[in-house]
């Protein structure tokens, strides 16, 4: 099966959701949905890049306030975007100093932004979505791992494929993160936070999930996925 990108567009954090085995020996493509961080440099290029990746679908998971960061992302006849601000557009006010508290947050409070942005992906699969946040790793990891689970990928494939995020997001990313700040007044701590990815994050994750709901299926469908949409979502990217 070919699954190797004409043109990989020129985004930090870009790859497959998708090119494992599913836990009953099936395939998941990696064709057809993507995750990448935020088009931050050139994003007219990123744009132009991505439709001739053969993606349609851009589901986008920040605030309006970092969607202005990037004017011009995104404007293609050919785009279908959906706007899923995860956090409602509060990300800036959210208490949290942790990361596994903000992934508190989004299971407890932000549910059903979490089920809309997998509803979009699956009616959108068939004809190939880039989802992505700032970072696309946190907003963007936790969807993918909910999504992989749904399909069946065991949990040490998912929880490898969310720990990759730390890997690829390197001194490249943040220089386009912080562009004109001087990089010796960036706190440790945020330069930390950008880019930290560490598997317990997703432990923690799970187990919130699974204790209220029994399974990350049974969160989706309580917070709006259809029984329609997850078939969909398997038809399209599941294979023997």
């Amino acid at each position: 099966m070919t699954e190797t990108l004409v043109t990989p567009p020129a985004l930090h954090n870009f790859r497959p959701v998708g090119g494992f085995t599913t836990r009953d020996g099936r395939h998941v493509r990696g064709d057809r949905v993507f995750r990448s961080a935020a088009p931050m440099r050139e994003p007219g290029v990123a744009t132009t890049d991505v439709v001739g990746s053969g993606v349609r679908t851009i589901v986008d998971l920040r605030d309006s306030g970092e969607r202005a960061r990037t004017p011009g992302a995104w404007q293609h006849d050919e785009l279908t975007v959906h706007h899923i601000p995860v956090f409602d557009d509060q990300l800036r006010d959210l208490p949290f100093d942790t990361l596994d508290e903000l992934y508190g947050h989004m299971v407890d409070s932000f549910a059903g932004q979490l089920a809309s942005a997998v509803t979009a992906i699956a009616q959108g699969a068939s004809r190939g979505v880039l989802l992505h946040c700032t970072a696309g790793k946190d907003r963007t990891g936790v969807i993918s791992a909910l999504m992989l689970d749904v399909l069946d990928v065991d949990r040490a494939t998912i929880l490898d494929d969310f720990s990759a995020s730390q890997r690829l997001l390197g001194a490249d990313y943040l220089a386009d993160l912080f562009a004109g700040h001087d990089p010796a007044s960036i706190p440790g701590i945020a330069a930390h936070k950008a880019t930290a990815s560490p598997p317990e994050l997703l432990i923690s994750m799970f187990a919130r999930v699974e204790h209220q709901h029994g399974s990350s299926a049974a969160f989706l469908q309580a917070n709006g996925v259809t029984d329609a949409d997850l078939e969909r979502l398997a038809t399209a990217l599941v294979v023997s």
